[in-house]
């Protein structure tokens, strides 16, 4: 568990416009998988003031839903969802996502196992500001998906329609995109003005985002390296589940 931080600066005009014309501040935050889908926000903030403070957690959890689409704006809704350290399986065998969760999987990862006949949907959560587990993104649970989480997160000021858990594979507006692997204490400071946008000059961690950019090259990095581990790990769990011959 390791506390993240952002902090934005905003003069009084700009904070003054966000809030006549109601935005929020909304963050999506990377992953890599072996799975195929779409990201979602994640960390939504309403109260906005000039020194705006944002922190969360890295805690996880991995979440089941029955299948549905991954179309913009569509808002995913965990059947089921369970709080576990990296490193966990969930072993799903009810066709409503139900599973338990055990050790025993890949270092630094997230394995999520479909024995069951259905196909679901799935992912992993991580603590937003309020403490709340919200989705990273929504995936396709055939057999086995691994998931690693990106310590990179997008940020977004956006009218207040947007919701935590919405699919958004497009950008909200003009946006930045955080590396926080490169800040040894998880913790950065940025500008952030109506009429400049956000400051990204001479900070190698920060990367501009702009408007109604494609999301899911930012955010899902999808890994070739990941595929193979879960090929893997699909033959070793259909191994130790086929009956002994005699």
């Amino acid at each position: 568990m390791e506390q993240h931080k952002l902090t934005i600066d905003m003069n009084e005009a700009t904070i003054e416009q966000l809030r006549d014309h109601h935005f929020a501040l909304f963050g999506l935050h990377a992953v890599a998988t072996s799975a195929s889908g779409a990201p979602t926000i994640w960390l939504s903030v309403h109260y906005l003031e000039r020194h705006l403070e944002v922190a969360w957690q890295e805690t996880y959890s991995m979440f089941t839903t029955r299948r549905q689409s991954m179309a913009p704006s569509t808002k995913v809704v965990p059947t089921h969802n369970y709080p576990a350290p990296l490193g966990s399986v969930l072993t799903v065998a009810g066709n409503d996502g139900a599973g338990i969760v055990t050790p025993g999987g890949p270092a630094g990862h997230m394995e999520i196992d479909n024995t069951g006949r259905v196909e679901l949907g799935a992912g992993l959560c991580v603590h937003d500001t309020h403490g709340m587990y919200q989705p990273v993104g929504v995936f396709d649970l055939i057999d086995v998906d691994l998931f690693q989480p990106v310590p990179k997160v997008a940020f977004f000021f956006s009218p207040i329609p947007h919701m935590a858990g919405e699919v958004a594979t497009r950008a909200l507006g003009p946006g930045i995109l955080l590396d926080y692997s490169k800040s040894r204490d998880r913790s950065f400071s940025v500008e952030y003005d109506l009429h400049d946008g956000w400051s990204v000059e001479n900070r190698p961690y920060a990367q501009p985002i702009a408007a109604n950019e494609p999301l899911n090259q930012l955010l899902l990095v999808r890994s070739s390296a990941l595929q193979a581990l879960a090929m893997q790990r699909q033959r070793t769990t259909a191994a130790a589940s086929s009956p002994i011959k005699r």
